[in-house]
């Protein structure tokens, strides 16, 4: 059984690592517009978790940590935290952003214009959120019998992940910065989820924080600041 186990995770981990390559190259190289990127990695991403679940016999509600969340009070000042911490980091950074060149490649290399951002960034709060938070904080990260450093790989993966999203948006210095404050993003939201016992909790946290980038996303589009 434990051998099995075992090879469960190799396997479960390979398909994890081939996931966020072909995500990654898809964002990088073919650059497509944001519906066929956003198919392309619910598919890679859905199908790896769906993969494991099958090969290493566990529901998949336990593959990716989905329970019934408990004491939801408790998160909603995790939630403002993360709400509140994004709008904090854009007034301190924001002279240091190219909001032009954010603005720029919103509208030519995503294609969002101001009649379909909303829904665009409806998705991303919603739906995007809970994807990512499935695939690293629920399933990546416990992979590993090692948990710690399970936690601090998929962290690490996530904020690599991101480059190709946020490549070209910042000078050297605040992308560096950005890079390594998605990390730390990554460990608080795994405590998160940890904490209460199912990736809801990181989730609920996740989306406020997207809430509060689409906010500003959308400002862009419009025309509103930049």
């Amino acid at each position: 059984m434990k051998s099995a186990d075992k090879n469960s995770r190799i396997i479960g981990l390979i398909l994890a690592i081939a996931a966020i390559a072909a995500v990654f190259v898809t964002e990088q190289y073919f650059k497509p517009a944001y519906a066929a990127k956003s198919a392309v990695k619910l598919g890679c991403f859905a199908g790896a978790i769906l993969a494991y679940s099958v090969i290493s016999h566990r529901k998949l509600s336990d593959v990716i940590n989905l329970h019934k969340l408990k004491n939801a009070r408790a998160l909603i000042v995790s939630a403002l935290f993360c709400f509140i911490g994004i709008g904090i980091a854009f007034t301190l950074f924001k002279n240091q952003i190219d909001l032009a060149a954010i603005r720029q490649s919103l509208m030519s290399k995503e294609n969002l214009t101001k009649e379909n951002c909303l829904f665009v960034f409806a998705y991303i709060i919603m739906v995007n959120s809970f994807l990512e938070e499935s695939f690293f904080r629920g399933f990546l990260s416990h992979l590993f019998t090692d948990k710690k450093l399970g936690y601090v790989i998929s962290a690490v993966l996530f904020a690599l992940y991101h480059i190709g999203i946020v490549a070209g948006w910042f000078n050297p210095l605040v992308f560096v910065v950005s890079i390594a404050g998605l990390a730390v993003v990554a460990l608080f939201l795994q405590w998160l989820s940890n904490r209460y016992e199912t990736i809801a909790a990181s989730w609920l946290a996740h989306g406020c924080a997207n809430l509060a980038i689409n906010i500003i996303g959308v400002l862009l589009i419009f025309e509103l600041i930049g």
